[in-house]
């Protein structure tokens, strides 16, 4: 199964935890990449951007994959849904509360 590249920065923080969701669902298939793109209708080298985060899986992949796995796809169709909608900040980034009233560091005119 391999150890996982790291997953960059930029990606929000419930963009990553679905990533780190769905790598943990290839790695319970015991599948390789080229063996979950013979099982679904993506390539490997489509898997490959998606589980590394280098681009978000469609909605469909995630299905895929869940089939693959064997598990109940709504909840992780729940967090990829809450992912495009909100995807949080990039990580290690801490989220400012509505509230927060920044300043610009001009002294008032």
């Amino acid at each position: 199964m391999g150890s996982w590249k790291e997953l960059p920065d930029t990606l929000g923080e419930r963009e990553r935890r679905l990533v780190v969701r769905l790598r943990g669902l290839k790695d319970h298939s015991g599948l390789s990449l080229a063996g979950l793109s013979r099982r679904t209708s993506y390539s490997s080298s489509s898997w490959e951007r998606y589980l590394n985060g280098k681009k978000f899986p469609p909605p469909d992949a995630v299905r895929e994959l869940s089939a693959v796995a064997g598990v109940n796809p709504e909840r992780l169709l729940a967090l990829h849904a809450l992912a495009v909608e909100h995807p949080g900040p990039p990580h290690g980034v801490v989220e400012r509360t509505a509230g927060h009233v920044g300043g610009t560091g001009a002294a008032p005119g």
